[in-house]
């Protein structure tokens, strides 16, 4: 238990957002533990309601999607510190009326203690926001702590995340601003760097000497749901590949910080971004592959001659020493056949491989026997190896066999979630697992560039059966090199 005082005002909670991640991750680091000692919620919404009624909202949401099983005493303790405050962000006379609220929350002169605002807002809302937090001198004090957390998306390309960024910086520092990813709190992305670097075997091989290729893939069964207006502004590439795809994309391929501390890991990541551009000398079909499910155009809110993709695949290259000539793939889009985010790296086979080393082997087609090292994120997180063998009883038939880490399985625990993880990391001030402004920046540089590459060539948008993986033309994106998708 955190033995500090904190109040954590969602800005935003009685959206979907607050019911289905926050408050469940609230109540389930309140079973284990993990709150501060003196702890309070303070959720904001546009309607008038009581604290009870607001109460009793969040402990349905509770019920329903905690990982852990609903314990209605202790609901009870944890209710009797969350509240309810009505608010129109956008009207700054209303912030006072806030200020109030918070000191009514912390009785006593000058003992507000540390707060913790979230914006679980539609990305309009960010600006205005922090700008009336800071008119109110809300944004700061010297009695404890003012930490802001912003969803994705930051921004809609580089121009509008560097106008957003101005803004909230003017109004919290930049050691105050923790920018979620929350991929980066989901256990498996937690345990890349240990898995390279405290385990030897693998990062002598790290490098592309040894490796053929990298695979990315993050997969949805659902499409877009109500989410039709949002996501016909933003498709695959700003909604996944420039935060999630490429976060996860550089914690496989860094370079090893020089320390452990978040600082060092951003920087290693945000050089790792600057070398990341698609790759070189090829057609755009080679390379940029966009898609769209059939029926998106008739979903609600989405414009019936849209052009946005629900599909993007992608053929990348690291320019750098470790990487240079190792294709990166990353694929992800929207109702789809399975619903899964891993990263596949595949291992060169050797060349020397022939019957003087196994007598009587017949290794024609050697593209079935790489070595394979998939990284599961979810749904199911742990680590596969495949590896080759000769079949017992035959003369020399060498077969792939696997051996496979569930991490669930191993631990007979339930690991915390990842808003769990993000929300006790931010209330610690460790920033490791968040995003900073130069990556973002770095990101948003190279998505533009390659919209700006596929405009350019006026690329075709391909259409895909629901259901299925994607569009062909990304299964022929591969094949022209001689590789496949690991499925």
């Amino acid at each position: 238990m955190i033995n500090e005082k904190c109040i954590m005002i969602i800005f935003g909670g009685t959206g979907d957002l607050a019911h289905r991640k926050l408050v469940p991750a609230i109540y389930n680091m309140h079973l284990s533990g993990q709150l501060p000692e003196s702890f309070a919620l303070l959720g904001t919404g546009r309607k008038q309601k009581s604290h009870k009624q607001y109460r009793h909202e969040l402990a349905v949401s509770a019920k329903k999607y905690s990982s852990q099983s609903f314990k209605e005493k202790q609901w009870e303790t944890l209710a009797g510190n969350i509240y309810y405050h009505d608010i129109d962000l956008q009207d700054n006379t209303g912030y006072q009326r806030l200020k109030e609220t918070l000191k009514a929350l912390s009785p006593g002169t000058n003992s507000e203690g540390n707060i913790l605002y979230y914006l679980a807002l539609a990305p309009q809302l960010f600006s205005p926001v922090s700008t009336n937090l800071k008119r109110n001198k809300l944004n700061a004090s010297p009695y404890g702590w003012r930490r802001l957390l912003i969803e994705k998306p930051f921004g809609y390309n580089l121009a509008s995340a560097r106008e957003l960024n101005t803004v909230i910086t003017e109004a919290f520092s930049e050691e105050n601003i923790y920018r979620i990813d929350h991929y980066l709190g989901k256990e498996m992305l937690q345990n890349i760097l240990v898995l390279r670097f405290v385990n030897c075997i693998f990062e002598p091989l790290w490098n592309n000497n040894y490796i053929d290729n990298i695979q990315i893939t993050a997969s949805e069964t659902d499409g877009i749901g109500t989410r039709g207006r949002y996501y016909d502004l933003s498709g695959a590439m700003r909604d996944m590949v420039q935060s999630h795809l490429f976060q996860m994309l550089a914690l496989t391929a860094i370079e090893p910080p020089a320390q452990s501390d978040p600082h060092s890991v951003h920087m290693e990541k945000l050089n790792l971004l600057k070398t990341i551009q698609l790759w070189p000398d090829s057609p755009i079909e080679e390379k940029i592959v966009f898609g769209q499910y059939n029926n998106f155009r008739a979903e609600q809110g989405v414009s019936p001659d849209s052009k946005t993709e629900t599909f993007s695949a992608l053929k990348l290259t690291i320019d750098n020493d470790r990487w240079r000539g190792v294709p990166v793939y990353l694929r992800t889009g929207k109702n789809l056949g399975e619903k899964i985010a891993k990263i596949v790296i595949q291992f060169k086979v050797p060349s020397n491989i022939d019957s003087h080393i196994l007598p009587g082997s017949s290794l024609a087609d050697r593209s079935d026997l790489p070595n394979l090292l998939t990284l599961k994120v979810q749904p199911r997180e742990g680590v596969v190896f495949q590896f080759n063998i000769k079949k017992p009883a035959t003369m020399g038939e060498i077969v792939p066999v696997e051996m496979d880490f569930c991490q669930p399985c191993a631990f007979l625990i339930n690991t915390p979630e990842a808003y769990e993880r993000l929300l006790t990391d931010a209330i610690m001030g460790d920033k490791t697992r968040f995003t900073g402004w130069n990556e973002i920046e770095c990101a948003w540089s190279i998505v533009d560039n390659i919209y700006q590459e596929y405009n350019k060539a006026g690329a075709y948008l391909h259409q895909y059966e629901p259901g299925s993986n994607g569009p062909q033309a990304a299964i022929d994106m591969l094949s022209r090199d001689n590789r496949r998708w690991w499925e």
